[in-house]
């Protein structure tokens, strides 16, 4: 395992009051943990652990195999990327200045190398380059939470936390800013820690998913596995099924598609195709070759002439048809059968299996 975070035993406790019990989680590199919980469960505490931001009561986070004990705080901040709700960024600091702020401590004498980050970061993260000059209160919410975003990961660090950064956004520029992360996150394989309250939005963009109740870890597993297979009642609940079908843009075409469809091959013919239709119950037949390799579907309804039943399946299936891929959303699933007019859309990977 290249475990980049690891959490051995870690207890939190503010005199009787004990925030986190026994916390035990290795983290690999590049995964996109987005953690979530009831409110106080220690989701935040547990982000600024990382940092050193808060020292646990007792037990060891290690970051890269070596503890933070024995690391040098500022330098061990300086290498973190961190950015929370509202972006709190340096109000007397033109945009170009706090982006570049961490860059400039670590790059005195390169001032071309922090002039190319800030650049680079305001471009991926959607900033107009005419905004550079503006400070803080010139800016909209959303800008304000870009430049955040963007002076987090100036330096280029390896982890990134996140806490909450866009509870104070509009839903529209929400969205957006989901995206760009998103895509930050498949470009660098940064790997990087987001809390948030909002069950949507950590499915939405978490790798894996952190369920925290009191303090303890319920699950910690791929959104997939969460929906499908909850560790426990608290998860099920938390996550909750009708909340899911209430926003369908977060459920997969692999989700609801059949795992083994009903076939032929191109050489049948067609009579023979029709009695395994009415044998196996379906209107159509995915027609494929001895490799499985996807080649059209022959349906019913298009074989309307009786000379065709000794005709082979290959005369009468259709191959231009729109297909999906198995992480497709099943709202572009939705749209394609109520543009086509078809009953089944074959799903298919790479290898047009």
């Amino acid at each position: 395992m290249n475990n980049v975070i690891e959490f051995k035993n870690i207890k939190k406790a503010y005199e009787d009051k004990v925030v986190i019990s026994d916390f035990n989680l290795s983290i690999e590199k590049g995964e996109f943990v987005t953690i979530i919980g009831s409110s106080g469960c220690g989701k935040t505490t547990i982000l600024k652990m990382i940092n050193g931001l808060i020292e646990p009561t007792s037990g060891d986070i290690f970051i890269d195999g070596e503890t933070i004990k024995n690391k040098n705080l500022i330098e061990l901040r300086r290498n973190i990327g961190y950015a929370i709700q509202g972006s709190v960024l340096f109000p007397h600091m033109t945009v170009k200045q706090n982006i570049s702020y961490v860059p400039n401590l670590l790059n005195k004498k390169d001032k071309k190398k922090t002039e190319d980050a800030v650049y680079k970061w305001m471009k991926i993260v959607g900033l107009d380059e005419e905004l550079k000059e503006r400070y803080p209160f010139e800016l909209s919410g959303g800008q304000q939470q870009r430049v955040g975003i963007a002076r987090a990961l100036a330096a280029s660090p390896n982890i990134l936390l996140m806490d909450e950064p866009f509870g104070a956004v509009d839903e529209i520029t929400r969205s957006q800013l989901q995206i760009e992360l998103k895509q930050i996150h498949q470009k660098t394989g940064i790997t990087i820690l987001f809390v948030t309250h909002d069950i949507y939005e950590a499915l939405k963009l978490g790798t894996k998913v952190l369920v925290m109740n009191q303090g303890v870890i319920q699950q910690y597993a791929a959104p997939k596995e969460l929906l499908h297979a909850p560790a426990n009642d608290f998860v099920k609940n938390f996550v909750g099924k009708k909340r899911i079908w209430t926003s369908p843009k977060y459920i997969k075409v692999e989700d609801i598609m059949i795992d083994k469809p009903v076939t032929c091959f191109p050489n049948y013919t067609v009579f023979y195709c029709l009695n395994k239709m009415k044998m196996m119950k379906v209107d159509s037949l995915m027609v494929v070759d001895e490799n499985k390799n996807f080649l059209g579907v022959l349906y019913a309804e298009s074989v309307t002439d009786k000379e065709s039943v000794n005709k082979k399946a290959s005369e009468y299936m259709l191959k231009d048809i729109p297909i999906v891929k198995k992480g497709d959303s099943i709202m572009t699933l939705a749209k394609l059968v109520t543009e086509s007019r078809l009953s089944n859309i074959p799903v298919l990977d790479d290898g047009n299996h």
